[in-house]
């Protein structure tokens, strides 16, 4: 979960606010769940006094910003804690143990977030600022393809993740409409709907169509689940496409 979380907050590192305004975590009740699932909260007063509440109990400990590190050491009695900016808004602040790889110090504001999920939250807001569209896969998981300020359908070249997570190169199809998508190096390479086709001899091709309506030169063929082989097929009156090794090379009348 933790390598999850700092990849969402390296996508949204540009819309990050700054440490150093403070006005919008001072005097905000925040939450951070530990292992052992209790609820710590910090609360960071304007006198540099931070209040600490685990379960009820209090204890005050001191805050403060260091402008030279751009970075808040904090002061919980039992330790000091310098911590390091990943991502900071009104809702939650991430951020980044100093000296360490990966170690996050994860606090949500349960006014804006109640539930604090923060997960959920940071999800919401990448899809937001991304203009993300998703769908469910096949196999349960879900595609999101991020659009950017296009209002497009999903085009080729656009940035994919599943589930959150950088996709293996492959082709991946969508439970509702059925349509393949092929993804290459985090993008999308290509976006087809299989149809089957009737031959003039009786065979039933399947071609993923780039195109609705129609075959075209590249759209990939299976007969028998497997690639087609190499030859032309007549699909009905004057439409005849050249396959080689399961690919459609060309279409002709005769």
């Amino acid at each position: 979960m933790k390598l999850y979380l700092q990849d969402i907050v390296n996508r949204l590192a540009q819309f990050s606010e700054k440490l150093d305004n403070t006005t919008l975590f001072i005097d905000k009740p925040w939450v951070l769940i530990d292992s052992n699932s209790d609820y710590h909260k910090y609360i960071f007063k304007r006198n540099g006094e931070l209040v600490l509440s685990l379960n009820g109990q209090v204890q005050i400990g001191k805050w403060e910003y260091l402008s030279a590190a751009k970075s808040i050491l904090i002061d919980r009695i039992k330790d000091k804690v310098l911590l390091n900016q990943s991502f900071f808004d009104s809702a939650v602040m991430v951020l980044k143990v100093d000296g360490s790889n990966n170690q996050l110090f994860v606090l949500a504001n349960e006014t804006i977030i109640p539930d604090l999920d923060v997960n959920k939250y940071l999800q919401s807001l990448t899809y937001k600022k991304f203009n993300v569209i998703t769908g469910r896969l096949e196999n349960g998981k879900t595609l999101e393809i991020y659009r950017g300020n296009s209002e497009t359908q999903p085009q080729i070249g656009m940035k994919a993740t599943i589930d959150g997570d950088e996709p293996e190169d492959g082709k991946y199809k969508s439970k509702s409409t059925g349509r393949y998508y092929e993804l290459r190096n985090g993008k999308v390479f290509r976006i087809t709907q299989p149809f089957t086709h009737k031959t003039a001899d009786g065979q039933n091709l399947t071609i993923e169509q780039t195109y609705r309506d129609s075959v075209s030169v590249g759209d990939l063929v299976y007969l028998d689940n497997a690639p087609a082989k190499t030859g032309k097929y007549k699909l009905g009156f004057l439409s005849i496409i050249t396959v080689v090794n399961g690919v459609i090379s060309k279409k002709s009348m005769f």
